[in-house]
């Protein structure tokens, strides 16, 4: 069994930052990063949150705050179970806004005694009252399996962890946990964390770093569940900065499809989440068209309107905004004739042109075609790209994923052969996408070089090549990521 561990985001609408190193005001785009990670890679079974999911729970600010987080929470593909912090509302109130967990919780084998009310003391501490210590000699009562619990402060046994906090009543629960054969306590707190410390009671000791805190890291461990054996991982939102990272494919704010994006915003997410580099590559086709004509005009004639074209207060705008003028670029849409759906004018001044398919007629216009037909025409749209001239192919088969449909068979072999003999990069990309591994080995084998996108819409899509790097690793490149990376400036 999987179960993930995230804790002490707090988040603030208000503050932007607290003591030093707390992402408070970016927290609920950190919290958001952490689930979709969950969700695509780690894949949990039950995931904690172990407290302070806001800043400020006790100010009146702190309520919409978290409402703010109940929201993101919503996303999480896993069960889970969440207790509030000594930031946050009293269990009571913080109940109000998250799913209040029964005080025992069986889940997959395990049992949880859940303790959300454990009073602050000074320095930080907790402490808890005897009729809670006593639930866990109720929840081993006739249950033969292992147990977990779970509380915000860390509660171990004294100097056996590096820790400045802890129950100022420790002995007596930690000999109760002893007493009932506790398997694992879970905790938040420090915003360190400390590694699993297996104690002489033979219970493990767990406090999950601080997710709002660098690298912004998620815990994880998978437990066997018979002989309570356990593997634990740490899993940095961050992207380790020695891999000297590129993001080929940022949005701004003039997608019509843009969810958060600011130039500013964009520049310090890249510079926190370990980039190397970004380039901004907007959609030609939305610079271009009205938001209510850009996907007609991908596949049939349309008249354009010069009072649409923003092309001159993108540039302007990016270069206002301290970016260099070869990393503004754009992601060229291309026509159903295989011209770009760009005004010349952008295409002349970009530093960056990646290509990429949004829309073919067959499809839009859903046509009754069989799949070679729907190949070729697949086919002469990538060529066409290539033949206009640009440093990569964004996610070249995701036109298919969209549209609900098979990717046509026998599509590999030409694009391969298409891209290597015109020198043009390929993107990894899971934007609404999930890149096929057959397609990306063979480019690999063959050597085109290969380019990471994130293809961000949202601030917390930024930069986030944790998938692409464990799609890599199912490609057969574990390091030396340089060999078939695109060396981009």
């Amino acid at each position: 069994m999987r179960i993930a561990v995230l804790t002490d985001i707090h988040y603030s609408s208000i503050e932007k930052k607290t003591c030093g190193a707390r992402e408070t005001g970016i927290a609920d785009i950190l919290f958001r990063r952490a689930i979709e990670r969950l969700n695509r890679l780690v894949r949990p079974d039950l995931t904690i949150i172990a407290g302070d999911l806001v800043n400020r729970g006790d100010l009146e600010y702190g309520h919409h705050d978290m409402l703010v987080i109940a929201e993101c929470l919503k996303r999480l593909h896993s069960p889970f179970i969440v207790i509030p912090g000594n930031h946050d509302a009293p269990a009571e109130e913080f109940y109000k806004y998250f799913p209040q967990p029964e005080r025992i919780v069986d889940f997959g084998g395990l049992r949880f005694v859940i303790n959300p009310s454990d009073k602050e003391c000074p320095g930080y501490n907790a402490w808890r009252a005897q009729n809670d210590i006593d639930l866990i000699a109720e929840a081993r009562r006739g249950f033969a399996g292992h147990i977990i619990t779970l509380q915000h402060t860390p509660c171990y046994p004294p100097g056996t962890a590096d820790c400045l906090y802890n129950y100022t009543n420790s002995a007596e629960i930690n000999a109760a946990e002893a007493a009932n054969g506790v398997l694992l306590s879970i905790s938040g707190h420090h915003h360190e964390g400390f590694k699993p410390y297996r104690a002489v009671n033979g219970v493990t000791y767990f406090a999950a770093p601080a997710l709002c805190e660098e690298p912004f890291n998620i815990s994880y461990v998978d437990i066997d569940v018979i002989t309570g054996k356990m593997q634990w991982y740490t899993n940095a939102l961050r992207m380790d900065k020695r891999l000297n990272l590129t993001d080929t494919h940022i949005h701004t704010h003039f997608a019509y499809c843009n969810e958060n994006i600011s130039l500013e915003k964009t520049q310090y997410f890249a510079n926190i989440f370990g980039l190397k580099s970004f380039m901004l590559t907007e959609h030609s086709g939305h610079l271009l068209c009205a938001r209510n004509q850009y996907h007609a005009a991908q596949y049939q004639q349309t008249d354009f309107q010069t009072e649409n074209w923003r092309g001159n207060q993108y540039f302007k705008e990016m270069l206002s905004g301290n970016m260099p003028p070869e990393r503004i670029g754009l992601e060229a849409d291309i026509r159903f004739d295989g011209t770009w759906l760009a005004h010349p004018r952008d295409l002349q001044r970009a530093g960056i042109i990646i290509g990429a398919i949004h829309e073919m007629r067959p499809l839009a216009l859903k046509e009754k075609l069989t799949s070679q037909k729907l190949k070729e025409y697949f086919l002469l749209h990538c060529q066409a790209i290539l033949k206009n001239g640009c440093l990569s192919l964004a996610h070249p088969f995701r036109i298919f994923r969209r549209a609900g449909i098979e990717i046509p068979a026998g599509c590999f072999e030409p694009l391969v052969k298409m891209l290597k003999e015109s020198g043009t990069a390929v993107e990894i990309n899971f934007h609404t996408n999930e890149p096929p591994i057959e397609f990306f080995k063979m480019a690999i084998n063959a050597g085109v070089r290969i380019t990471l996108g994130s293809d961000a819409h949202n601030l917390y899509e930024i930069g986030d090549f944790a998938l692409h790097l464990d799609f890599l690793k199912k490609c057969g490149i574990n390091t030396n990521y340089e060999d078939v990376l695109l060396e981009v400036q």
